[in-house]
């Protein structure tokens, strides 16, 4: 029984370590962000660059009221977030 404890505790050690250094190592996407047109609701390029990690969302630098997307295959998908 003691032969089984020390191998277990080193082992769930090893995997705790490794959650904790893949949790603070996550990358964050910086991506082109895109605004919709009021008139046309067209994707138009921000020509900004803000980030898919949650967070504040990233605004249209010339308004500061307009939230940015990313751009998907054929609109303005998922909206982006400041990058710090």
């Amino acid at each position: 029984m003691k032969k089984l404890i020390l191998p277990a505790f080193v082992i769930l050690m090893g995997a705790g370590a490794a959650f904790a250094t893949k949790a603070t190592t996550s990358k964050r996407a910086i991506v082109d962000a895109y605004r919709i047109d009021a008139v046309s609701g067209q994707c138009i390029d921000a020509e900004q660059k803000c980030s898919t990690t949650f967070g504040e969302t990233c605004l249209w630098s010339a308004d500061n009221a307009t939230p940015l997307h990313q751009l998907s295959e054929t609109m303005c998908g998922e909206e982006l977030f400041k990058s710090n």
